[in-house]
Formats: C-alpha cells, structure tokens, sequence
C-alpha cells in the first residue's frame, strides 16, 4: 500500500509540474509575440494634441524600441468587502502591435497566485493559477477579446512611442481637452489637462464579468504623479474602476517602479 501511495504522489506531483511548465511555457511564448518587431511601423495620423504629448513624455516619431517593459507595484480589489490583494508585476506592452502581456504575483488566503493578463495576435486572456498550477479563473472569448484590447488601449499614456508608430491604431479629437482612440470596435476616451498631460480615462461599454458572463459596463480610470524614467516622461500612478449603479468601484490602484525600452 505504501508503495502504490509513493507511486500515486509522485504521479500527481509530475502532473502539477508539467501543468507549472506548460503555463509558464505559453508566457513565454505571449511574451515572445509582444516583442517581436514589426515589418515596417508606420506613424498614424494623430490629433495635434496626441502627438504634441507623445513628443513631450518621449516617444520616438520614427520607429521607437520593439516594446517596453515595465514593473508595477499595485492593489487589486477582486471581491467587494475584501482588502484588496498586494501585487508586483511585470508588463510588456508592443509598439508598433496592439499586443501586452501582464504578470503579476500576490497571494490568496495566504496562498501564492499568479496573474496573467494578455492580448496577443487578437486574442484575449486573462488567468488566475494559485501556486502558478491550478486555475482558479480563466476568461477567453470574444467579449474578453474586447476588454483586453480596450486594456492596451488604456496603457497608451504610458507608451508614447506606440502613439507614435502603432498603425492599428485610430484616433479622433472629440473636443479641445478629449480624444477618442480605437482599434476594431474597442475605443476608449482620454482626457487632458491645460498643460497637455493625460489625467484620465473613460470607456462605455467595456466587458465585465458577471456570473458566468460579461456585461458591458462603463470603465473609468485616471493618471498622476508624472516622473521621469530615463528619457521618457510619463504618469507613474494609475487607479482604474467600474461605474456601478452604486458609484465608481475602484478595483486597481498601482504606481510604476521601474521602465525599461526594449530596442529593436
């Protein structure tokens, strides 16, 4: 009996190895895609006040680094009434692609879990693995297609090199202090100030999950405290909400500890 226990343990553990192995592997391989350099980037035509704050916060108009990479420190809010959990994460946002990848790493109850959040070659991912194996939350489909790519979007005061040179992209001035930018049917608003910063940020209909589905809900997010990172300068704090009937449910709260270009 001994004897076929050892063997069983053994069994489950190079399970839960391979499944580690297998998760970590499809990171790499996201975080592959987002890096990897375009044919040929090709600057979009850009509102005079988008291309003005993209100049100023340091983006390169001819071409700019294959992506950033960029670490967070932040608060994630997953259940109303809870203490919202500690985060450190790495991100990954491309250039001249609407691809990112997040990663980030807490703790549930105690329990280590790790975080990806993705949009790659169009597709959507977002899942939650206590000790980086077992999932505890996945979300894929189009409706997380959308929200994923309105979450690129939303990062773009923090890329002013994709402002720059990622033609997926379009954009639209609404009126002296707003623009709208948009990628198939994800668009999302932002809102400046008189001295040209981006303060904030507003989307429609972005999904959420609800039960085992996805309701469009309106997202809310705003940007502060502008640092310099090397030759860039860019909002170094973030908090990011749903509209609710009740108010706004603030879920995100982080700030940028380090930003790094990738070069071509």
């Amino acid at each position: 009996m001994l004897a076929i226990l050892l063997v069983a343990l053994v069994g489950c553990g190079s399970y839960l190895w391979l499944l580690h192995q297998q998760f970590e592997a499809s990171i790499d391989d996201l975080r592959r895609q987002t890096m990897a350099t375009p044919a040929g980037m090709v600057s979009p035509e850009l509102p005079p006040l988008v291309r003005a704050y993209a100049l100023r916060a340091g983006g390169t108009a001819a071409g700019g680094p294959t992506a950033i990479h960029l670490r967070h420190r932040a608060r994630l809010t997953t259940v109303a009434g809870r203490p919202p959990m500690p985060l450190e994460a790495d991100q990954w946002l491309a250039t001249g692609y609407a691809n990112f990848v997040w990663l980030a790493d807490g703790s549930m109850s105690g329990i280590p879990v790790r975080v990806l959040d993705s949009f790659v070659d169009r597709a959507g991912r977002l899942e939650a693995r206590l000790l980086g194996i077992l999932p505890v939350a996945v979300g894929r489909g189009p409706d997380f297609d959308r929200g994923e790519l309105q979450r690129y979007l939303s990062e773009l005061p923090v890329h002013p090199d994709a402002i720059l040179n990622n033609a997926e992209l379009t954009w639209r001035q609404l009126d002296d202090a707003t623009v709208e930018v948009g990628s198939g049917s994800a668009s999302v608003r932002f809102s400046f100030d008189a001295g040209g910063d981006i303060i904030a940020m507003a989307a429609d209909d972005r999904p959420m999950t609800v039960g085992n589905g996805t309701v469009p809900t309106p997202w809310r997010g705003i940007y502060g405290a502008y640092k310099q990172f090397g030759r860039y300068r860019i909002p170094s704090y973030g908090e990011v909400g749903w509209v609710l009937p009740e108010g706004l449910a603030t879920y995100w709260r982080g700030e940028i500890v380090s930003y790094e270009p990738i070069p071509n």
